[in-house]
């Protein structure tokens, strides 16, 4: 098989395209994914009728991107061909989730709340309490000093309180938004993700005086998980 004239399937990794992906609409015949111009892998946006990952995951555990196509494909032999050291989205994102992580715990290292508005008086707030009975049962429920020691269940309860925190709450909490959202952004819980997302994104500019307040480094590092969500996440 001459492998300078094929190019690899996004779903399988094997060489059996005949023109350079993506927008190709060719049906790769181990997996049957079709390439199509989706560059999102959102299966959603295209003509597959799952996500790439999805996909993938699918022809690991039974030999297609999608059971109905099952009796179409063929099993590759001999004369098939793999990308060398091929991997899936799922092992790229666990692989690159670990090292954003360590990425944003050293740009928020040392970020205190200071007197910025706290977990539980954000949602106080958001449950029509004056600001003095919110902080008040903030001091009584948030004892953390560090962001790193906040609970991973609070942040999954708490994750549509952003708009109640002052610019320093929020700088003080969004590096355990963004950690929590690397550890679970294959779970179930795709509305917290997407609140995440989307309050990072500010296309409105709701959070343009709560973003200023970082610093260059961490900064970057909201662009990479924002990164990282659009290419490995289904949010």
């Amino acid at each position: 098989m001459d492998t300078e004239l094929i190019y690899p399937c996004p779903c399988c990794g094997y060489m059996t395209l005949t023109e350079k992906p993506p927008g190709t609409y060719l049906i790769c015949p181990i997996c049957f994914w079709e390439d199509d111009d989706n560059e999102s892998g959102y299966g959603w946006g295209g003509s597959n009728h799952v996500s790439l990952r999805q996909a993938q995951l699918n022809f690991i555990a039974f030999g297609a991107c999608e059971q109905e196509w099952l009796g179409y494909v063929r099993r590759p032999n001999t004369d098939d061909v793999r990308v060398p050291n091929w991997q899936t989205i799922e092992t790229l994102g666990k692989q690159a989730s670990v090292t954003l992580i360590e990425k944003i715990t050293a740009a928020f290292d040392g970020v205190k709340r200071e007197d910025g508005i706290s977990l539980h008086a954000a949602r106080a707030l958001d449950d029509w309490h004056s600001m003095e009975e919110a902080q008040k049962i903030g001091r009584q429920i948030d004892c953390d000093r560090k962001w790193q020691d906040v609970p991973e269940q609070w942040i999954a309860e708490f994750c549509d309180v952003f708009a109640f925190f002052d610019p320093k709450g929020f700088r003080y909490y969004i590096p355990a938004y963004m950690v929590w959202g690397l550890k679970h952004y294959q779970s179930a819980n795709l509305v917290c993700t997407s609140y995440i997302v989307f309050v990072l994104t500010d296309s409105d500019g709701y959070y343009r005086e709560h973003l200023r307040l970082l610093n260059e480094a961490q900064l970057q590092v909201v662009k990479e998980f924002l990164d990282f969500m659009a290419t490995y996440s289904d949010y």
